[in-house]
């Protein structure tokens, strides 16, 4: 549950957007805070689970390496409207007490890791909105026992951002859209069916690379300087994915939501001048 709670949040956060546009912050935070999530088991799972989980936020707003309400990513480069980025993404553990997958293995947790190219079309000062396309191919490696390379994803997406005010509050809206593609090995990871783990009601299923389903995802957050408020929901949709018809898919969509307030308790005193690219509209 421990380690559950962790990669729940590292889903989570690396899908928050940011703060602000231009302004002096610290170096370096560190926040504590407290949320919950429901999510499926995995996507394709008519099991989902309720996770209240506690963590820390340690945010470091380095030239090179960043770590913030976006995520852990390391800029390559950047112009005001192309950036390249290294960025993280996580998913979440699977046990076989999911009853599809009942008697089959264990899943470990998986980290996703690689390049981003980002491209900012456009954008107004008018609420401060901005679309941004970007392009993530990253390696999926299982985290467990040991370190195992499973396969890559690639994962196109279009984001609209804006400005909004919420009960007098200004806030940060987005809504995105995304295209998963994923590799062989990273779909017979979670979907194929060995012939060992086949049964009556699971059949053997094998699957490949191609077309892993679509998303649409949205945030609304509120930051000042010693709280963070945010509000996550996304919608997941395998209808034409590759593997749709394996037994382990008994549903072709799902949701998951959550929130999470955090506390920041420590900064330091060193302040450095921060472009948030994602909201720069200059």
């Amino acid at each position: 549950m421990a380690r559950t709670g962790i990669f729940l949040a590292i889903v989570f956060l690396a899908c928050e957007a940011s703060i602000v546009a231009a302004e002096k912050l610290p170096l370096w935070e560190v926040g504590v805070g407290a949320g919950a999530i429901r999510v499926p088991d995995y996507r394709g799972s008519s099991e989902v689970g309720i996770y209240p989980y506690p963590f820390v936020m340690p945010i470091y707003r380095g030239r090179y390496l960043q770590a913030d309400e976006e995520g852990i990513k390391g800029v390559l480069g950047a112009s005001s409207r192309v950036r390249l980025d290294f960025s993280l993404f996580g998913n979440v553990p699977v046990d076989s007490e999911n009853s599809v997958r009942a008697g089959m293995d264990n899943l470990d947790p998986i980290l996703e890791i690689g390049p981003m190219l980002r491209f900012k079309p456009w954008t107004t000062s008018h609420a401060q909105q901005s679309i941004i396309l970007d392009l993530p191919i990253r390696a999926a490696i299982a985290i467990g026992h040991g370190v195992d390379y499973v396969g890559y994803a690639v994962t196109p997406r279009a984001t609209y951002r804006r400005q909004v005010d919420v009960f007098e509050r200004p806030m940060k809206w987005s809504f995105g859209v995304e295209a998963l593609w994923n590799s062989e090995g990273l779909n017979r990871y979670y979907y194929q069916v060995d012939a060992s783990d086949a049964t009556p009601w699971r059949p053997a299923y094998e699957t490949g690379a191609g077309f892993a389903g679509a998303r649409l995802r949205t945030s609304l957050y509120h930051r000042d300087r010693n709280k963070l408020i945010s509000v996550y929901a996304l919608y997941d949709n395998l209808t034409g994915a590759v593997f749709e018809d394996s037994p382990l898919v008994d549903q072709d969509s799902g949701f998951t939501v959550g929130f999470v307030v955090t506390w920041f308790l420590f900064q330091s005193k060193e302040l450095v001048e921060v472009t948030q690219w994602e909201w720069n509209t200059e």
